[in-house]
């Protein structure tokens, strides 16, 4: 039995009921045939599920094993898709080991995608090889899916049988030619099996192969999404779709080489249009500076069709996970460069920056999928054979000149039809009514303002760098061009210095009054316990009385009086207290002003000088000073040592007035 492959694994087919093997094969590989005809059909479909997938380079078939997935699926495959016909035939397959299974676990599809997957054992390829397989076709050539992209039921309309008519019609009208794979094609890009064609690919010097399943006639269908027939609706089905681009050049339609044709820019074209502008010709929307073409045509093709700006940057860091076929990420950004990116294409595209990270990418598909059906209608009116692929056609060489000319007329039309103008009048139609689903978003609401990015930014050094000697064409349409500019920066201006303005005048009203002077104390002799620290007068001369005494700190509050020996009279010389000197309010400081002067330099404050103590006794001395300073301790104490010194010379007056 084959080993597990896990890459294998995550990429199976899912289970379809379109191909069937007959009655003899399923008795071949050894399977009971029950008495309901409905699971032996099942069984049937299964096997050529299996016989197939064997065939391709997808090996492995999906399947699910909840019975909430059937519900909706009768109208897609048929009656026999159910889940106990399914389940059965996978068990018998089991039993039978004809089958390599991988069970996931209930719910688990939910985290990482992948429902329970089997796949054919060498046994069962050996009684498969071969054998013919019918092929039933698709049941029903509209699909729509909802909201978490699985397949749901809807009511038959007038518009859904609208729809399947005109799919109907674009299948008739493709069966009606015939393509082939040219006969000059090199065999080494090439390979033919049972049921599939293999197109080799080669990119930056890898080699890759395409597979792609050849079914009996042409069978085409439209997908539509978010559970509406209003946006998706891209048509899917053509074997030609999975080829390569270089591939697909190789095929022959009715006999002649083909040539492909695409509307270039499409999305970000109707975004213009939307806007009530049209693209300038000769801009590139994809052309960032610095960065390679295909880095700005990914990033903001990711972002219109995400519904955030950091939801476009989550996508293309997923990106980073994929790998190229040389093992290189598909995205070799990290998040921060990734941002800046988004950006710039931002910056590029001005006029549609509303539209990036709005989500309009579902909306954009279900125009352009209208497109192709005008475009194929009038390919069968003017009898143009024509393959699409999606934005793009195959058509014969030789009608070239035709196929462009259709094309034009249709965008041309569409441009017209999704224009503001038009919209706001009174024609309806199922473009117009897409069209009013995709919402501007303003650039900024919603979402944090990102720090700006320089203009000229190089990318990282693992990335080649494009450089061009053309000018820019501008976005504006109004056809300047322009060349980004390096230069230094003008001079910061200085900051203005600040100025020192006069301070105002005091208002009159609340001028304080004057403060009259105390009436003076009587003199008092000096205490006796004071004559103890006095020194000898030769010791200590008195200074002269022009003489400025020294200026003294504010006493503590618990200062001995030996300091105030050096300022005692002496001893043959009378000493009487002064009267207190009222307290000196200073000068408010001048206010500050932030103005700038005309000469530039600032005005030094004028500095506010203590007021000048006169010649005074001790206590006032102590008193003027502590006022003088404005030091609420120092004037408490000095009013304390006063008032102690007041009721020591009155005791002592009382002594020596007592009888």
């Amino acid at each position: 039995m084959p080993e597990h492959d896990d890459e294998l694994a995550r990429n199976a087919r899912a289970l379809d009921f379109h191909w069937r093997v007959s009655e003899d094969l399923v008795a071949a590989a050894g399977l009971p045939k029950f008495s309901r005809s409905k699971i032996n059909r099942a069984m049937a479909s299964v096997l050529a599920a299996l016989a197939l997938a064997s065939d391709s380079d997808r090996p492995y078939v999906s399947y699910s094993r909840s019975r909430d997935f059937y519900a909706a699926q009768g109208r897609y495959e048929g009656t026999d898709y159910t889940y106990s016909s399914v389940l059965q035939t996978v068990n018998e397959l089991g039993r039978l080991g004809l089958i390599e299974e991988i069970r996931s676990k209930p719910g688990a599809h939910l985290t990482h995608g992948m429902q329970s997957r089997m796949r054919a054992s060498n046994r069962l390829v050996e009684i498969l090889a071969g054998q013919p397989i019918e092929y039933l076709g698709s049941r029903c050539p509209l699909v729509l899916k909802g909201e978490d992209g699985s397949r749901i039921d809807y009511e038959d309309t007038s518009e859904t049988r609208r729809l399947t008519r005109e799919i109907g019609n674009l299948n008739r009208f493709m069966n009606s030619f015939s393509v082939d794979v040219s006969a000059s094609a090199s065999p080494d890009n090439w390979e033919r099996t049972a049921h599939h064609v293999r197109a080799r690919k080669v990119k930056d010097g890898v080699e890759t192969w395409a597979c792609a399943r050849i079914t009996p006639k042409v069978d085409v269908y439209r997908v539509f999404s978010r559970g509406g027939f209003r946006q998706g609706g891209r048509i899917y089905g053509g074997f030609w779709e999975g080829l390569p681009k270089d591939r697909r050049l190789d095929l022959l339609i009715n006999g002649e080489v083909v040539i492909e044709e695409d509307f270039a820019s499409l999305h970000p074209r109707l975004l213009y249009a939307m806007r009530g502008e049209r693209m300038p010709a000769g801009f590139d929307c994809y052309a960032l500076p610095h960065y390679q073409r295909w880095v700005g045509k990914l990033a903001l093709n990711v972002a219109i069709n995400a519904a955030t700006l950091n939801a476009a940057a989550g996508a293309l860091i997923e990106k980073a996970r994929q790998k190229k076929a040389d093992g290189s990420p598909v995205w070799p950004y990290g998040w921060t460069e990734t941002r800046r990116i988004i950006d710039k294409v931002i910056a590029h595209n001005p006029a549609i920056a509303g539209y990036i990270g709005s989500d309009a990418g579902v909306s954009l598909m279900a125009i352009d999928a209208r497109m192709a059906l005008e475009v194929l209608k009038a390919y069968e009116k003017a009898e143009l054979p024509a393959l699409p692929v999606h934005d793009s056609f195959l058509a014969p060489e030789g009608r070239q000149a035709e196929l462009k000319g259709i094309m034009n007329d249709v965008l041309e039309g569409t441009l017209d039809r999704i224009s503001p103008a038009t919209l706001r009048g009174s024609r309806k139609d199922s473009i117009g009514e897409t069209t009013q689903m995709i919402r501007y978003r303003e650039p900024g609401v919603g979402e944090p303002v990102e720090t700006p990015i320089a203009e000229l930014e190089v990318a990282p050094s693992a990335e080649p760098l494009l450089s061009s000697p053309e000018p820019v064409v501008s976005p504006s349409g109004t056809g300047a061009r322009f060349r980004p500019f390096l230069g230094l920066l003008p001079p910061r201006p200085g900051s203005p210095r600040p100025r020192v303005d006069a301070p105002p005048p005091e208002p009159g009203a609340l001028s304080p009054a004057p403060v009259e002077p105390p009436a003076p104390v009587a003199a008092v002799p000096v205490p006796a316990f004071l004559l103890a620290f006095r020194t000898p007068a030769a010791a200590e001369p008195v200074p002269p009385p022009d003489e400025t005494p020294p200026v003294l700190a504010a006493p503590r509050t618990r200062s001995s009086l030996a300091l105030l020996a050096p300022y005692l009279p002496p001893a043959d010389v009378p000493s009487d207290l002064a009267p207190l000197r009222p307290a000196v309010t200073p000068p408010r400081p001048a206010p500050v002003s932030l103005a700038a002067l005309d000469d530039g330099c600032p005005e030094e404050a004028p500095e506010v000088p203590l007021p000048p103590v006169g010649r005074v006794g001790l206590l006032g001395r102590l008193a003027a000073q502590a006022r003088a300073l404005r030091d609420p301790a120092g004037l408490a104490a000095g009013d304390a040592r006063m008032a102690e010194l007041r009721v020591l010379a009155s005791r002592q007056r009382a002594r020596a007035h007592a009888p």
